[in-house]
């Protein structure tokens, strides 16, 4: 099978990301039917049969129909384990854990260079079908750990009506263990309280709800989750990973080493930068990281665009990187640029600026453009609309691949320039329109969009909900005994000292507004 052609070529990312569209809308609906954890492991499932189509490809239909597939898986696991995720972590580290995903993401990104180029020498068609075969190893890995050791959302179990079950898997993931520990019964609560109202709010739960506005204020949401994975793309960092081995190659470091070191210190660099995000997301917030990390893009790739317009671009025949000694799958397309840098002071400083883009990048928006789609919208709705936003991102990335080089040969430099400008605009966006979620539960951020706020209070205090209003009502009755009684009642009884209510003002306050959502 000759893979010999840059339309081809093309044509099976095309595939790949068109796959990944449709399995992240089908992915939706078939959370809500089948439960998160059956569909992660349908996923992983479908990647299996995916790969094993592309490795035992003879023909280039084959190929195609392989790459579909595990387009689709891919666009279904991308909305599924994050939804998973944010539905079975606690508030306080729903950040954190999220970024262990990338991380794990980050990992397998580099572990596949290294192995490409393990391979890379192998004769015949055996070295590319051994580094795609090898991905089966982990995804069976996958698969039987789901079917084994994983949960089902508490959140899922209850909005199916199967209280127990949630009840259950929160008493093993909280607290000590057992089902009458005080913070599985305030989550449970909790949960209970927000699922069963919309129940009874929203009898029919279907797709037309997610797009109007109404008390939920659906259709804000899903406008803010589709544009932080659309911004996720126009930072314009994919399109400076995919050209870094064509970079590279203009300062002087020939054929493979040149693709290798390239891809080998992306992958590195991708990788050690989200462990900050790891230890430190939780504790930024995700509206300073979000601003701070644009705006931190956005000057750095104005910098590259200074960089390449003093010293200019050229367009060039010259060949892309790949190995000669890799049979059947030699590229014959041309470069779309050639930087006529040389190997000294500018050649060097754009690659350091390159590369401290993608660390910021790692860190900032690419963990957080995974994340903060996850927690907003309401139980209802969640997966249908995590599937429309998570397709953005997929359509968004194929038209960065494709259009990137064009936009090189024809406007050179300007390219970096408008991913900058792209830049500064998401970072206005964010401090203008995106409300902050770190810290909150599921439900409280609910209660952020139901609530009559106006959309520029972004750093609004929300009020609790009535499980959060009865846990800070025992710890106020715990510290003075003497003066609260528990449980608290809203009628007035006469202190020692003179007539007033039994709860102080910012209590009573609270939770009277609390419990005005609990119908």
């Amino acid at each position: 099978m000759n893979i010999t052609t840059e339309s081809i070529r093309s044509a099976l990312i095309s595939t790949l990301m068109a796959g990944a569209v449709i399995g992240a809308i089908l992915s939706g609906p078939l959370a809500d039917a089948i439960g998160r954890k059956a569909l992660m492991a349908l996923g992983t499932i479908i990647f299996i049969f995916g790969n094993v189509l592309q490795v035992g490809a003879d023909n280039i239909k084959t190929m195609y129909g392989g790459r579909a597939v595990t387009g689709i898986s891919l666009g279904i696991l991308s909305m599924v384990v994050p939804l998973y995720q944010s539905e079975i972590v606690h508030k306080k580290m729903r950040g954190r854990l999220m970024s262990i995903q990338q991380f794990a993401i980050t990992l397998g990104t580099c572990c596949s260079y290294w192995l490409d180029y393990a391979f890379v020498d192998v004769p015949g068609s055996t070295g590319w079908r051994l580094a795609l075969g090898i991905q089966i190893v982990p995804a069976l890995v996958c698969l039987i750990g789901l079917l084994i050791f994983i949960p089902q959302s508490p959140r899922h179990s209850i909005d199916k009506n199967h209280p127990a079950e949630a009840l259950a898997t929160l008493a093993k993931i909280r607290g000590d263990g057992t089902t009458t520990h005080t913070d599985v019964l305030m989550e449970f609560a909790e949960m209970k309280q927000n699922i069963t109202f919309e129940h009874k709010l929203f009898k029919e739960q279907k797709y037309r709800r997610i797009f109007f506005s109404g008390p939920e204020n659906n259709r804000r949401r899903l406008l803010l989750g589709m544009s932080v994975q659309i911004f996720q793309q126009l930072t314009g960092v994919n399109a400076l990973l995919v050209f870094a081995p064509q970079i590279f190659q203009s300062t002087g470091l020939p054929g493979r080493d040149a693709a290798l070191f390239a891809n080998g210190l992306s992958g590195s660099i991708n990788l050690l930068a989200t462990i900050p995000a790891m230890i430190f997301i939780d504790k930024w917030g995700r509206r300073p990281t979000m601003i701070i990390g644009a705006l931190l893009c956005g000057i750095c790739i104005g910098i590259m665009a200074i960089l390449a317009g003093v010293h200019g671009y050229s367009y060039s025949n010259a060949t892309l990187l790949q190995p000669s000694s890799v049979v059947n799958m030699q590229q014959t397309g041309s470069n779309p640029f050639y930087l006529t840098f040389d190997a000294n002071g500018p050649t060097i400083g754009f690659l350091i600026v390159m590369y401290f883009t993608v660390a910021v990048y790692s860190c900032t928006w690419g963990t957080l453009g995974w994340i903060y789609p996850t927690e907003l919208y309401s139980q209802g709705v969640r997966a249908k609309a995590l599937g429309i936003s998570t397709a953005s991102n997929w359509l968004f990335t194929l038209a960065v691949l494709q259009l990137s080089p064009i936009m090189l040969e024809y406007i050179h430099w300007v390219t970096y320039l408008l991913f900058s400008i792209f830049c500064l605009i998401i970072a206005l966006v964010v401090h203008n329109y995106f409300p902050e979620t770190n810290g909150k539960s599921l439900e409280e951020v609910d209660l952020i969009f139901s609530c009559k706020f106006n959309y520029y209070d972004v750093d609004v205090h929300h009020p609790q909900t009535a499980a959060e209003a009865l846990n800070q009502m025992e710890k106020a009755q715990q510290r003075n005994k003497a003066i609260y009684r528990f449980p608290f009642t809203p009628d007035r009884i006469p202190s020692n000292h003179h007539n007033r209510s039994v709860l102080p003002t910012h209590v009573y306050y609270r939770t009277h507004t609390s419990f005005v959502y609990n119908y």
